[in-house]
C-alpha cells in the first residue's frame, strides 16, 4: 500500500512535469478549489477534497505475562468529500470516510460520515467580529492533538490520551467565534451515537466550551464537555466531564506542544498530560517529532490506552495475547517526518515505546515502529 501510494505521486509528479504545467506539488495545493466567484450571488465556491493515510507498524513486547510479535499494514484513512459556499453566507459540508477494513485490511468501501453538517456565517455576527453556528456531524474538538488536524499532526498516531475523549463525531448545533482575536467553540450535541451519519435525540445532551487566545508568548486552548447519560452503553460521551488545556510556543526553531487533561466518568477519575516538541532539520524538508504521555486513573485496569484497532494492541490481539492494563501509561515517541509537498505529501516514520503498570499480571511493555504515507488535497 505504501509502495503504491508513493508510486502515483512520482507519477503524477512525472507527468505534470512533461505536460509543462506548474509544479504537481502546487497542483496539489491548489487542486481542490473548483470555482470561487464573490460576485456570484447563488453560490460563492466548491471545493473537492480527499485524504489518504496509509501506515505499517511492527510491535515487539510483553502484555499480560505473554510475549508477541507481529506487523501489519493499514489503510487508515481514506476521505473524500465536498463543500459548498452559497447565498452569501450558507456552508454545506460533506466529508466520507471509505475505508472499511482495519489493521491487516484495506477493503474499501462507504465506512461513515467523518463530518456532515450545514452553517451560516458572517462578519459582525452575533456581535463578534466573525461567527458561524452550524447543525450537523461535528468532530469534536478536544485536547491540543485533537484540534489539529490528522493532516498536519506531527506523530503516526495521536496519543490515547487524546484519543480516550477526542475522537468522537457526535451531532448537534455549533457556534465557533472569533473576537478581539479569541476564537470561541460553543456546542450542544446529542449523545446517542451513529456509525454512518446524523444521530438522533433520544438520549441524554453535551455541552462543549472551548476557547483560544495568546498569551506567555504562545497560544493557550482551554477545553471543557460535560455530558449526561454517560453511562448508556450507546453514548458517545462515555464520561461525566473532561477538561483539557493546551499551551503552543516556539522556542526559537524548537516548537512545543503541552497538554493537560483531567476527567471524571463517576468510577473514576482520569488525568495525564502529553508534551510533544518537534523541529525541522532540515529547513520545511525533514523534520523531527516527539512525544512523552503519562495517562492515570483512579481505577486499575482503566488507564487511557492507545487504540485497540491498530498499533501494539491489534499485533499481539493478533497474536492471541491479550492486552495489559493498568493504572499508569507511559508512552514515548521519537519520529522523523519528511516533507514531500509541505503536509500534502510526506512520508512519516517513528519508534514508540509504551509501558503500562498497575495490574499485577496484565502489565504492557513494548515497542511499535510506524512507517506511514500521507497525502491530501
Amino acid at each position: 500500500m505504501l509502495i503504491l501510494a508513493t508510486g502515483l505521486i512520482f507519477s503524477f509528479s512525472s507527468a505534470s512535469a512533461e505536460e509543462g504545467n506548474t509544479s504537481w506539488k502546487d497542483t496539489l495545493k491548489s487542486a481542490g478549489k473548483v470555482y470561487s466567484s464573490d460576485s456570484n450571488p447563488v453560490i460563492q465556491e466548491v471545493k473537492l477534497f480527499g485524504r489518504a493515510h496509509a501506515q505499517w507498524n511492527y510491535s515487539d513486547g510483553d502484555s499480560a505475562g505473554e510475549d508477541f510479535s507481529g506487523s501489519g499494514e493499514e489503510l487508515r484513512r481514506l476521505r473524500a468529500g465536498a463543500s459548498i459556499k452559497f447565498l452569501n453566507g450558507f456552508k454545506a459540508l460533506g466529508r466520507l470516510n471509505l475505508e472499511e477494513g482495519g489493521f491487516g485490511d484495506t477493503q474499501l468501501g462507504y465506512e461513515s460520515f467523518d463530518e456532515l453538517y450545514l452553517e451560516y456565517g458572517k462578519k459582525a455576527l452575533f456581535g463578534f467580529d466573525r461567527a458561524s453556528i452550524g447543525y450537523g456531524r461535528y468532530k469534536l474538538l478536544f485536547g491540543g492533538e485533537e484540534h489539529q488536524s490528522s493532516k498536519k499532526i506531527k506523530t503516526v498516531e495521536r496519543s490515547g490520551l487524546n484519543n480516550r475523549f477526542g475522537s468522537a463525531r457526535p451531532t448537534g448545533l455549533v457556534l465557533n467565534a472569533e473576537k478581539n482575536n479569541i476564537k470561541y467553540i460553543a456546542g450542544v450535541y446529542s449523545t446517542e451515537a451513529d456509525d454512518k451519519a446524523w444521530a438522533n435525540w433520544n438520549g441524554g445532551m453535551a455541552f462543549q466550551g472551548s476557547v483560544e487566545f495568546d498569551a506567555f508568548k504562545g497560544s493557550v486552548i482551554a477545553d471543557f464537555v460535560y455530558a449526561d447519560d454517560s453511562d448508556n452503553d450507546r453514548s458517545v460521551f462515555d464520561y461525566d466531564w473532561a477538561s483539557s488545556v493546551t499551551y503552543n510556543r516556539a522556542f526559537g526553531d524548537l516548537n512545543v506542544m503541552t497538554n493537560l487533561t483531567y476527567a471524571e466518568t463517576g468510577k473514576e477519575n482520569i488525568y495525564g498530560f502529553v508534551i510533544v516538541p518537534s523541529m525541522f532539520l532540515i529547513e520545511n524538508k525533514l523534520e523531527a517529532a516527539f512525544r512523552y504521555q503519562w495517562g492515570h486513573s483512579t481505577v486499575d485496569g482503566q488507564v487511557p490506552k492507545s487504540s485497540s484497532s491498530r498499533g501494539i494492541r491489534r499485533v499481539a490481539s493478533n497474536d492471541g495475547v491479550g492486552t495489559g492494563s493498568g493504572d499508569n501509561n507511559h508512552t514515548l515517541y521519537a519520529g522523523l517526518n519528511y516533507y514531500i509537498a509541505g503536509d500534502h505529501a510526506k512520508i512519516m516514520t517513528g519508534i514508540e515505546y509504551e509501558k503500562i503498570d498497575g495490574n499485577l499480571g496484565r502489565d504492557l511493555d513494548g515497542v511499535t515502529f510506524w512507517t506511514a504515507f500521507r497525502i491530501y488535497f
